[in-house]
């Protein structure tokens, strides 16, 4: 996938200027950036969610996993249900949550959640989506040092065939990545 001089404006304010890179079929790649540069406004437009003002994205599969900034978690369902959402089985849905060390909460609502669980829940989700690029908005948002390395772990198992594009402020996360781009 090659992303090719992608520009963005929001109500006259230059988000992304002219970024450029070309990306592996496999790894992970990090994107960093202080907070308001442009890092989601990029996943957004790889996945194809946003069109950018000028440059273009090429090469993207049709079929991408997202896990959002923002959880986006159905509340009127358990967490089970939140993952299956995707259209995945039971046992690969419990597998993840197990992985993630939330598999106790299959049955739980969303709202008695912590942030962090929510968090994992969201991840799950998209890591049970079937594509050959995820892409994950600070995936390790409101979790403490030591979940956060067990979410960097499962990243990597589950995403071993395939790209993950992975933006974060977290220095755990991005030291992991084969590739880190700045913006």
């Amino acid at each position: 996938m090659r992303i090719l001089d992608v520009s963005k404006s929001f109500d006259g304010s230059l988000v992304l200027d002219g970024f450029s890179a070309t990306l592996p079929e496999r790894g992970i790649v990090g994107i960093s950036g202080p907070s308001g540069i442009g890092k989601t406004t990029l996943l957004r437009i790889v996945a194809g969610l946003e069109e950018p003002d000028s440059g273009s994205v090429e090469g993207a599969p049709s079929r991408m996993a997202m896990q959002f900034e923002d959880d986006r978690l159905f509340p009127w369902m358990n967490v089970m249900d939140n993952v299956m959402l995707v259209g995945c089985s039971d046992s690969r849905a419990r597998s993840l949550l197990d992985s993630l060390g939330i598999g106790d909460k299959a049955d739980a609502a969303i709202g008695s959640l912590s942030g962090g669980q929510r968090r994992r829940v969201a991840l799950a989700r998209a890591l049970a989506y079937p594509a050959p690029v995820m892409i994950l908005d600070e995936p390790t948002a409101r979790l403490d040092a030591e979940t956060a390395g067990l979410v960097v772990r499962v990243i990597e198992r589950e995403c071993a065939g395939g790209l993950a594009i992975v933006a974060s402020h977290d220095d755990a996360v991005l030291c992991r990545c084969n590739k880190v781009y700045s913006i």
